[in-house]
């Protein structure tokens, strides 16, 4: 147990509270039993069963993020909220940088991605003169802002890729992408698999190292939940927040087309059966809210990975109480 870890943690959520609540951000309190915990092909949930009077059962989960609720909340009118909620993801969810539990920042505004960039860096200054690592770390300046890249111009710095190419030419993405990274693409590899490769082993470990960056605009197919930048349609109105290489939080224009979010999550289904995993459940009644929604900009950051790349901690399992890893521990020495 790290005392001084935990400390830090609850100043830091306190911290973040008064942010928002300053700025007339409204805090919610989302569920932690809900129909469904989320549609992101890779994140997979814990599941439980709610028994009635009767007998009868019902499947229930814990939320993979308060995303769905939060939205929920948005198409009834709400509109600048915020939230530090508990959230779950099973499967190998444990590591330096993961947890099966941690808590998840959320907040959105009217606007778009863009207003949500400002905020970042409104956060990251308020912090920089009240968290007490950052007042002492000299090694980034708070007040200069967080920089913004698009993720076209990391493609072409990091790996000498043109990634929009590359989004039609399969060809020359295999062959450009092969000669980048000097090592060999199968041939059944997917663009997606190789943008990951590229990503993750020349371009990642370069971000946010001089300073805090925020990468935006991604390739269409990886818009999840995001709005599709007019006019093209080729790009996501997407983006992450990077600090020394690790990433911290994920921010949209949020989509506020109902039939196009069912058709998202129907593909995102059939994506995980062919994975071997079980189908989501498509929550209608989140279906219908984002039909729903005004223009609105999201985001959500993990708090404790904040707190790793703010602190310089490099194991996330500080930041709780009892971490899985020493329950599991505990069980096996009895």
């Amino acid at each position: 147990m790290n005392q001084l870890r935990l400390r830090q943690k609850r100043q830091l959520i306190n911290l973040i509270r008064e942010f928002f609540t300053d700025q007339d951000f409204f805090e919610l309190e989302t569920p932690l039993l809900v129909p469904s915990p989320g549609m992101e092909v890779h994140l997979h949930s814990f599941s439980t069963r709610y028994v009635r009077h009767d007998g009868s059962e019902e499947v229930l989960h814990l939320p993979t993020s308060p995303e769905f609720a939060i939205k929920k909340a948005l198409g009834a009118g709400f509109d600048k909220v915020f939230e530090i909620a508990r959230v779950f993801r099973n499967h190998g969810e444990l590591g330096p940088l993961h947890h099966p539990e941690f808590n998840m920042l959320e907040w959105y505004r009217p606007g778009s991605y863009l207003q949500i960039m400002d905020d970042v860096d409104a956060l990251f200054k308020y912090l920089s003169t009240r968290f007490s690592p950052l007042k002492a770390n000299l090694e980034f300046s708070w007040d200069e802002g967080i920089s913004r890249t698009s993720i076209e111009e990391c493609f072409q710095k990091y790996a000498n890729l043109d990634l929009k190419r590359g989004l039609s030419d399969i060809d020359y993405w295999f062959s450009a992408s092969q000669a980048s990274l000097q090592e060999n693409i199968a041939s059944d590899d997917s663009f997606e698999d190789v943008f990951f490769r590229v990503w993750l082993k020349l371009i990642e470990p370069n971000l946010g190292v001089s300073q805090p960056e925020i990468v935006f605009d991604y390739p269409a197919s990886m818009a999840a939940l995001a709005k599709l930048k007019a006019p093209e349609d080729v790009w996501a109105e997407r983006f992450e927040v990077y600090i020394k290489g690790v990433e911290i939080g994920n921010a949209f224009s949020e989509l506020t087309d109902s039939a196009e979010q069912d058709r998202r999550f129907r593909e995102a289904n059939e994506l995980r059966k062919g994975m071997g995993q079980p189908p989501h459940p498509i929550d209608q009644t989140f279906i219908d809210s984002v039909g729903k929604m005004p223009r609105t900009g999201g985001i959500a950051i993990g708090v404790e990975r904040l707190l790793m790349v703010l602190t310089g901690e490099t194991d996330i399992s500080q930041f709780f109480l009892y971490p899985l890893g020493d329950y599991s521990a505990a069980t096996k020495r009895t």
